[in-house]
């Protein structure tokens, strides 16, 4: 009983040290609380939008435009996203089947690297969108929130948003 306990706690402790950050359960970086400071209880991460606008310093007027940018773009990437699923799928199935040749995964690598690269441009068009709202002093803030931006569009697998991140853009509201 003793061996099964140590072996968790083994593993935890193994989890515990592979997740980036540390901090020992404080928040840090872009964190909020429901009570506005650091004093509350009950504190929450920001979610990648939440992040993009407050990194961006986005005021009233741009931020509602960002939404709106967003939420289209999440909505054009649910069939983009079920295509990539499809296409992964049709790649394993013909890895695993002993009657497929290379040709037939060659050809269906470079239909999802296609998808991917479809997928990837539905994210930069919006980025484009949305750093056409920029002021010019906010623009130096713009190319390292991209990835930000990327998560925030991104849906699951089925085409929904992914429920690592949750909310209508990727984090609780």
């Amino acid at each position: 009983m003793l061996s099964r306990i140590l072996a968790v706690a083994m593993v935890f402790a193994a989890v515990a040290a592979a997740q980036r950050g540390g901090g020992g359960g404080v928040p840090s970086g872009p964190a909020a609380t429901d009570a506005g400071g650091w004093g509350s209880a009950h504190a929450r991460f920001l979610s990648p939008f939440e992040q993009l606008a407050a990194k961006l310093k986005l005021d009233k007027d741009q931020l509602a435009a960002a939404e709106l940018i967003v939420d289209a773009a999440q909505k054009a990437m649910v069939p983009a996203q079920q295509k990539l699923v499809e296409a992964r799928k049709d790649l394993v199935l013909a890895m695993l089947d002993p009657k497929s040749g290379p040709d037939e995964a060659a050809k269906l690598t470079a239909a999802y690297t296609t998808l991917s690269a479809q997928a990837k441009t539905l994210e930069s068009a919006a980025f484009g969108k949305i750093c056409a709202l920029l002021k010019p002093n906010q623009l130096s803030k713009a190319v390292p929130t991209f990835a930000l931006l990327a998560q925030a569009v991104e849906q699951g697998p089925m085409g929904a948003p992914s429920g690592q991140w949750g909310g209508p853009h990727g984090g609780p509201r």
